[in-house]
C-alpha cells in the first residue's frame, strides 16, 4: 500500500500510540516494581521494630525477675541473720529471768558475761530494772541510781501482763551513753505480781556491719523494721541510720492483713529514689527485714542493652530504606553493574596472581589437592622444609601423601594423617582455632613443623594443607622454661636460708653470739641473692640494648688493665695477679666499665677455682699487626682444680657451674656476662683447660691500628 498523505497521517497516531501504551506498560510495571519494593522494605522495618520491642520487653522482665529472685534470697539471708540474733538474746533473757527469780539480787550478771555464759560481743549491755524502774544489775558498772521508769520498754511491761518479747526502737542508753535495741521480757512472781524487767542491749551497728556484706549498689536499703514502722538498723548505701519513721510504707498494712513476705516497686518518701524492695516478717518476732535496690542500678545494664537494640535497630532500618533504595535503581544501573562484575572479576585474577606469587614466595610450605584428595601442588617451600621432591608427591592420594611425610619424622613425633586432622577440625566449632600438629624431621637437618588442614569449598580444590617452621621457637621456648627452672632453683636456695635462720630467730631465743652469726648467714644469703638479681638485670639489659648504652671510646689497653688491678682487692692471703704488660703501647675501641667488669669477672672466677693459694696470672698477647683486622688477646691463668672438655663447652651456659658441690659461692652467670659484652665488643672468647692443672680464659678484641693521638 502506498503512503498516502491521509494514510501518512493515520498511521503516525497508532505508531505514537503503540509506543506510548509500551511506554506506559512499562511504567506501571516499573511502578509495581517499586510499590512491592518498599512494601517489603515497609514490612521488614516493621518486624525488625516489633522483634526489637519484644526483645527489650523479654530483658526487662527477666532483669526484674532475676533482680526479684535475688531480692528474696537477700531477704531470707537478713531475715535468718535477725531470727538468729534474736533467738540468741531471748535465750540470754529467758536464762537471767530464770536466774533472777530464783536468787534475787545475788545474781552475778559481771560473773556471767566473764564466764562466757554472755555473748558480751553481741549482748554488750545486760540488766535487771525492778519493779520500780531502777537499773538494779547489769554485767557492766554503773553509777548512782539509774531511773528507767519512764523507758518504752520499761512502761510496756508494766501495763501489759504478757510473756512477750519486746523490741524497742533504738534508744541512747543512759548507762552507755551509746545507742541500742533494748530486748526486754517481764519478770513476774509467782502469783503473777510484775517484779520488774529483763533488758538485753544490742548495738544497732551490729546488724549494719552484717549489711555491709549484701551489696546493693550506691542507693541500696538493707533495714531491720518493727511492725510500728520504725526502723530497729538500716543502711541506705554506706549510711547507717537508726530509729527511721517509714510508716507509710505499704508494707506494714499487707503484714497486719496477713501477708508474710513480699516484692514491691516504690518510690522511697524519704529520699525520693525509686527501688524495688522484698520484705520478710520475722516469723517469732514483731520485726521485719526490708532489702531494696535501686531502679537505675537495677536497670543499668537493660538501659545499656536498650541503647545498643535501639542503635541496631536504627542502623538496620537505614540498611534496609538503603537497600530498598538500591533495588528501585535496580534496572537503570545492570549497564554499571556488568561493568563493575567485569571489573571484579579482573581484580580476582590479579588476586589469584598474587596468591600465586606469595605461595611461591612464602617460607610456609602448602600443599593443595583437588576434588579428589590427590595432590594438585605444592609450594617450593614445602620441598625445601620436607626435602621430598615434587614428582614424588604429585598425584599422590592423601593416604599415600600422610605416609611420605610420617616416614620422615621421628617416631615421637610422628606426623598421624590428613584425614586425623580433618576429623579433629569438624569437631571443633566454627570460633575454635584450627587444629594443628607438631611434626619433627629426621635426618642431619633436624627440624620442628607444625602442620594444619585448611578445607576448601572450591569445585577444584578440597583442602590446602601447610607446614610452618617453629623449630627456632621451640629450640627458644625451651631455652626460656630451662632458664626460668634454674633461675628458680638458683634463688629457692639462699631464700631458704634466709627464710629458714629468720623463722628460728623469731621462734627461739639466743645468745647474742648465736644470734650474730645467724644474722651473719641471712646477709650473706642475702647478698648472694642480690649477686645473682643483679648479675640477671645486666644480661637482660645487655641483650635488650644491644649495646645502645654502652659508651665506647679510644681505650690504652694497658692503662684500663692497670685500672682494674687497682680497682680488684684479692681474696684474703692470697696475692695479686702476677702480669707482663712490656709490650708498646696498644689501643682499642670499647666501653671501659663494662670491659672492667668482664676483667673482674674473670679474675674472681681464677682465684675461686684456685682455691690452695697458687698464682693467678694475666699477661697481654701482642696483635700481629700485619693481619687485616688484628686482634689482641688478655689471658687470665689459674693453676686450679681445671675442667673437663665437657665442662669447658657449657662455660657460658647461664647458671652452669663447674663445682657441683655448692661450697663454691657464685651465681654461675658471670661467664655468662663476659660472653654477652665480648659479643658486642666484636670480640672472641677462648678457654682451655686440664684437670688438676688450671684453666686459661683468653679475650680477644679488636685493634685499633690507626690511633688518634692527642
Amino acid at each position: 500500500m502506498s503512503l498516502t498523505p491521509h494514510n501518512l497521517a493515520n498511521s503516525v497516531p497508532g505508531n505514537q500510540r503503540a509506543n506510548s501504551a509500551a511506554s506506559r506498560s512499562t511504567e506501571q510495571n516499573s511502578r509495581w516494581s517499586y510499590f512491592w519494593i518498599w512494601l517489603a522494605a515497609t514490612i521488614f522495618l516493621m518486624i525488625t521494630w516489633w522483634h526489637i520491642y519484644s526483645l527489650l520487653t523479654e530483658s526487662r522482665n527477666k532483669v526484674i525477675a532475676s533482680a526479684e529472685r535475688d531480692l528474696a534470697n537477700l531477704t531470707r539471708v537478713s531475715q535468718e541473720h535477725a531470727d538468729r540474733t534474736f533467738r540468741a538474746a531471748d535465750q540470754v533473757i529467758r536464762f537471767i529471768q530464770s536466774r533472777y527469780l530464783a536468787l534475787g539480787k545475788g545474781l552475778d550478771l559481771t560473773q556471767l558475761s566473764e564466764q562466757g555464759v554472755i555473748d558480751t560481743e553481741i549482748f554488750p549491755q545486760i540488766g535487771i530494772i525492778d519493779a520500780k524502774g531502777i537499773y538494779a544489775l547489769a554485767n557492766r558498772p554503773i553509777t548512782g541510781k539509774l531511773d528507767l521508769s519512764d523507758r518504752e520498754h520499761f512502761k510496756y511491761h508494766l501495763t501489759k501482763n504478757s510473756d512477750e518479747l519486746f523490741v524497742s526502737k533504738p534508744v541512747l542508753g543512759r548507762a552507755t551513753g551509746k545507742w541500742s535495741i533494748q530486748l526486754t521480757r517481764r519478770i513476774s512472781k509467782a502469783n503473777g505480781e510484775f517484779a520488774g524487767v529483763v533488758v538485753v542491749s544490742i548495738d544497732p551497728g551490729y546488724f549494719t556491719r552484717f549489711y555491709n556484706e549484701i551489696k546493693l549498689g550506691s542507693q541500696g536499703v538493707v533495714a531491720l523494721y518493727g511492725l510500728d514502722g520504725i526502723a530497729r538498723a538500716s543502711k541506705v548505701g554506706d549510711k547507717e541510720e537508726f530509729g527511721t519513721d517509714a510508716r507509710q510504707s505499704p508494707i506494714f498494712n499487707w503484714m497486719q492483713r496477713g501477708q508474710l513476705e513480699g516484692t514491691y516497686t516504690q518510690v522511697s518518701a524519704l529520699d525520693g529514689v525509686e527501688r524495688m524492695y522484698h520484705f520478710r516478717k520475722l516469723p517469732r518476732y514483731n520485726l521485719a527485714v526490708v532489702d531494696g535496690i535501686d531502679t537505675p542500678s537495677l536497670l543499668s545494664n537493660y538501659e545499656h542493652e536498650k541503647q545498643a537494640l535501639w542503635l541496631q535497630a536504627a542502623f538496620l532500618s537505614l540498611l534496609i530504606v538503603a537497600l530498598a533504595t538500591a533495588l528501585t535503581r535496580y534496572l537503570l544501573q545492570i549497564r554499571f553493574q556488568m561493568n563493575e562484575r567485569q571489573i571484579a572479576q579482573g581484580r580476582a585474577e590479579d588476586r589469584s596472581e598474587q596468591l600465586n606469587a606469595i605461595f611461591a614466595l612464602s617460607p610456609d610450605g602448602f600443599v593443595s589437592f583437588d576434588d579428589a584428595h590427590c595432590v594438585k601442588y605444592a609450594s617450593p617451600a614445602f620441598h625445601h622444609l620436607t626435602g621430598l621432591a615434587r614428582s614424588s608427591i604429585l598425584g599422590r592420594t592423601e593416604a599415600e601423601f600422610s605416609n611420605l611425610i610420617a616416614n620422615i619424622c621421628l617416631p615421637n613425633a610422628q606426623f598421624l594423617s590428613i584425614a586425623d586432622l580433618r576429623t579433629r577440625q569438624r569437631a571443633t566449632d566454627d570460633n575454635t582455632p584450627l587444629i594443628r600438629q607438631v611434626i619433627e624431621l629426621k635426618g642431619e637437618n633436624k627440624r620442628t613443623l607444625e602442620v594444619g588442614l585448611r578445607e576448601s569449598q572450591a569445585e577444584s580444590i578440597s583442602q590446602i594443607l601447610y607446614f610452618r617452621d617453629i623449630t627456632h621457637e621451640t629450640e627458644v621456648d625451651r631455652m626460656k622454661s630451662e632458664f626460668l627452672s634454674t633461675a628458680a632453683h638458683e634463688l629457692r636456695t639462699p631464700m631458704a636460708s634466709i627464710y629458714g635462720f629468720s623463722e628460728i630467730m623469731l621462734s627461739q631465743e639466743f645468745s647474742e653470739a648465736e644470734r650474730r652469726e645467724f644474722l651473719a648467714t641471712i646477709f650473706k644469703q642475702s647478698e648472694r641473692m642480690v649477686a645473682i638479681i643483679n648479675e640477671l638485670l645486666d644480661l637482660a639489659r645487655i641483650e635488650a640494648r644491644r649495646g645502645k648504652d654502652f659508651n665506647f671510646a679510644e681505650l690504652n689497653l694497658q692503662d684500663l688493665l692497670t685500672e682494674t688491678l687497682d680497682c680488684f682487692m684479692p681474696p684474703l692471703a692470697r696475692s695479686a695477679p702476677k702480669t707482663d704488660f712490656l709490650l708498646p703501647p696498644i689501643y682499642i675501641r670499647a666501653d671501659a666499665d663494662k670491659m672492667m667488669q668482664v676483667f673482674t669477672n674473670v679474675l674472681t672466677n681464677a682465684y675461686k677455682y684456685s682455691p690452695n693459694g697458687e698464682d693467678v696470672r694475666l699477661e697481654i698477647i701482642q696483635p700481629d699487626l700485619r693481619e687485616a683486622a688484628p686482634y689482641v688477646g688478655i689471658r687470665i691463668s689459674d693453676q686450679g682444680m681445671g675442667m673437663t672438655e665437657t665442662q669447658v663447652t657449657r662455660i657460658f651456659e647461664r647458671f652452669y657451674r663447674a663445682d657441683s658441690s655448692g661450697k663454691i659461692p657464685g651465681s654461675g652467670l658471670g661467664m655468662s656476662i663476659v660472653h654477652e659484652i665480648m659479643e658486642i665488643h666484636a670480640g672472641k672468647v677462648s678457654v682451655e683447660s686440664q684437670i688438676e692443672h688450671g684453666t686459661s680464659v683468653t679475650l680477644f678484641l679488636p685493634v685499633q691500628t690507626q690511633h688518634k693521638s692527642t
